[in-house]
């Protein structure tokens, strides 16, 4: 510390991966504190092969630690992290992405239940410990709250929109390239996510009120290979011949599939933020949703929020806003508004008067 000044922020998370909301989110605060001039560095128990050029096994980090740092540890599941941050002199700031309960994964994961309880557990112990405790959404912050946390805020996942403004991935859109109607969800495959539901969703649109249609499934199932399985024998048992499990796409694949959407639906039964909502708006699709968790506070009043899982209304929905030109316009200029407060320069500034308080 020289004059009272903190050099020194650091981060630290359970695993940094490719393609992954969080870790786009630590990547994105570290490249802000590095333009103010601040030393940052990223530790992690688990690297992508991507980033291990810049970032440290976790353990590394009692190199730097010290009661004069920031230490901004990303959580969202159990591990041996958490007992690390909490033996740590530094100032701690705690960004909560919240732990999907345990039970969507009993039989699909028994290595995830298990982390997960975990992570209950030890969110709990830092209740006394951190000097500031934000949630990415709203929704995570009133949990906080809720555990005891005493100081506590929002800072939403910092987006890098200027990312999007390359060209999608040509090959994509050629294979695609004709007069469907294109239902979109991203997101890694899990049973929170009830993509089964969108599926379903999908089923009477595309049997009952347009064939030419079809669903773009875009995500990992890196771990959950079982309901993946269970997701491609629900496809064939309905007979959809048109739903495409995608996979993780890259950044040029998935700009193609959102490209490509006309509407966007989430069936989700648990999300602490949902980035793809803000993708979606950002590409002007339509956002039909299930209120749920994060959800509503980051639609905020856009978007078409569903209380009742009905497929075949959902369905009549989606129709009127491919077909109904009007509708969907209004819809997405709402969402337009809506994507205005998560400007990087707005969350900037929130950052900053949050890192300003813990240095105070």
């Amino acid at each position: 510390m020289t004059g009272g000044i903190i050099l020194q922020i650091h981060q630290i998370l359970t695993s940094i991966s490719y393609g992954d909301a969080i870790s786009n989110d630590v990547l994105e605060i570290k490249n802000i504190l590095d333009s103010w001039g601040y030393e940052s560095k990223i530790f992690s128990r688990h690297i992508h092969p991507k980033f291990v050029q810049f970032t440290q096994f976790f353990t590394e980090y009692q190199k730097y630690s010290s009661p004069e740092n920031i230490l901004i540890f990303h959580f969202s599941i159990g591990s041996e992290v958490s007992e690390f941050v909490k033996t740590l002199p530094d100032k701690k700031i705690i960004i909560y992405h919240n732990i999907t309960p345990h039970k969507y994964f009993e039989g699909i994961n028994d290595t995830l239940v298990q982390l997960l309880k975990d992570g209950r557990r030890e969110l709990k112990e830092f209740a006394g410990i951190v000097d500031l405790a934000l949630g990415d959404s709203e929704y995570n912050r009133r949990e906080l709250e809720e555990l005891g946390f005493k100081n506590t805020g929002v800072l939403p996942i910092i987006i890098d929109f200027e990312m999007y403004k390359q060209e999608p991935d040509k090959k994509v859109l050629k294979k695609f390239d004709d007069d469907n109607i294109n239902f979109i969800f991203v997101g890694r495959l899990s049973p929170n996510k009830k993509q089964e539901d969108v599926i379903k969703t999908f089923y009477y649109y595309n049997k009952y009120i347009n064939s030419r249609s079809r669903l773009f499934l875009v995500g990992s199932y890196e771990g959950t290979e079982k309901y993946h399985a269970q997701l491609i024998n629900l496809a064939r048992q309905l007979n959809l011949k048109n739903v495409h499990f995608i996979g993780q796409a890259d950044l040029t694949e998935l700009l193609a599939y959102y490209k490509l959407a006309d509407v966007f639906i989430s069936m989700s039964e648990h999300e602490g933020f949902c980035v793809p909502l803000l993708e979606s708006m950002y590409f002007g699709i339509p956002i039909i949703a299930f209120n749920s968790t994060a959800i509503p506070y980051t639609l905020n009043g856009t978007g078409i929020l569903l209380n009742e899982r009905n497929y075949e209304v959902v369905a009549e929905i989606a129709h009127i806003i491919v077909k109904d030109e009007k509708i969907r316009t209004k819809i997405v200029e709402k969402q337009n508004l809506q994507l205005k407060e998560f400007e990087k320069s707005k969350l900037e500034k929130i950052l900053k008067n949050y890192i300003k308080e813990v240095i105070i």
